[in-house]
């Protein structure tokens, strides 16, 4: 470290400064200064108590900018990162240049970047990437390339699943998203424009939610090609799928960036392998909630942050058939309570389908409790 090797260099300097003044001063003729042997004991002793420092290990030693790098993490991550190709044709024309029956096919090509889940093949990217493609190839690292086929996909989540048969497969190193915390620091890998294994740094700018879905905000730079790619930490491990960009009127990078945390991936896509389609609850309510001003107009009696109101029922769900009405303030839903909306929607889509689960509600000031049974909600298909 340079900060340990210069103060080495100073005590040494001072060290032989001293020790030769003393030899100058008991050697120099007509000298009136008779020779200290406690003050070169002391010097002596300050030197080597001090020069410690130098045989240091540089994992105690000062950390500094120079030598701060996540290639380590990159490396290990990169291998799993590939780019997908995807093919739209769009129409023929007819050319001079061609025999009057001929004609070409113009193919617009899309970029793409898609993260390896597993050794048997399986990759997942965003279900935007590969949306109206007619064929779709990967590119890997190691430059084997070929064409793949969709498992499935959801459009909500914007999360697909592809498969090769391409065999030694390096998959991700996946971490827990749920440990992802504001300010950590994140690398997006993918290929933005088409430049494979691109790599940009930035830190977690922030947990949101979109339409009640969990995302990691980040200022880590993510261009067209990068969707589908991965956000990884220091570690090299997988915390989000790359989605989406916030851009300014013109176009440009704004420093706003979105991922899909890994868990909320695994999830969807191991359900997208098992059962070629994402089971997904259904309750049939439309939650919302208030500014606190109105949530004060409508509900004084009811705590602002303790839940939120049900603005429309399906008809003949389950909802409905348990008893909950329009205008039913839920505070409670499986014995937890509920801050808003978005407190309700993660609670519910981590709940089995088929469970029953207790409800807790306050209607026209009457705090009222009832059971509803959850079912898959209408299948989709999606492959």
């Amino acid at each position: 470290m340079k900060i340990i090797s210069s103060m080495t260099f100073l005590i040494k300097y001072i060290f032989w400064g001293a020790l030769a003044g003393l030899l100058i001063l008991f050697f120099m003729p007509n000298s009136q200064l008779p020779f200290n042997w406690h003050v070169a004991q002391d010097i002596f002793h300050f030197y080597q108590t001090h020069s410690r420092l130098e045989a240091q290990p540089a994992s105690q030693a000062t950390l500094t900018i120079d030598n701060l790098s996540f290639a380590e993490a990159v490396e290990k991550a990169s291998p799993s990162v590939i780019t997908i190709n995807t093919y739209h044709p769009k129409r023929f024309r007819e050319s001079e240049n061609l025999a009057p029956n001929e004609k070409i096919l113009d193919v617009a090509v899309g970029i793409g970047s898609g993260v390896i889940l597993s050794s048997e093949g399986y990759i997942v990217t965003n279900y935007h990437v590969i949306n109206n493609a007619e064929r779709i190839s990967i590119s890997l690292p190691d430059g084997r390339r070929r064409f793949v086929e969709v498992v499935g996909y959801d459009v909500e989540t914007d999360i697909a699943v592809l498969k090769t048969n391409l065999q030694a497969l390096d998959s991700a190193k996946l971490a827990t998203s749920s440990g992802v915390k504001t300010g950590d620091l994140v690398l997006a890998i993918g290929s933005p424009f088409g430049r494979n294994q691109s790599v940009s740094l930035g830190i977690v700018s922030a947990i949101t939610y979109q339409s009640f879905a969990p995302r990691i905000q980040t200022d880590a730079a993510i261009n067209n090609g990068n969707s589908g790619g991965a956000l990884i930490n220091s570690s090299g491990e997988v915390v989000g799928i790359n989605q989406m960009i916030l851009s300014s009127l013109g176009g440009g990078q704004t420093g706003i960036n979105y991922a899909i945390p890994i868990d909320r991936v695994k999830k969807i896509a191991e359900e997208i392998i098992s059962y070629g389609r994402v089971r997904k609850n259904w309750l049939g309510i439309d939650a919302a909630e208030f500014t606190e001003y109105a949530h004060r107009q409508r509900f004084p009696d009811i705590e602002f942050g303790t839940g939120f109101f049900v603005r429309k029922i399906d008809i003949d769900s389950p909802a409905q058939k348990a008893g909950i009405q329009k205008g039913d303030f839920i505070t409670r839903f499986e014995k937890q309570s509920i801050s808003g909306v978005a407190s309700f929607y993660k609670l519910f889509y981590d709940t089995p389908i088929g469970k029953e689960v207790e409800v807790e509600l306050i209607r026209d000031g009457i705090k009222l409790m009832t059971k509803i049974k959850l079912v898959e909600k209408s299948i989709q298909p999606i492959s």
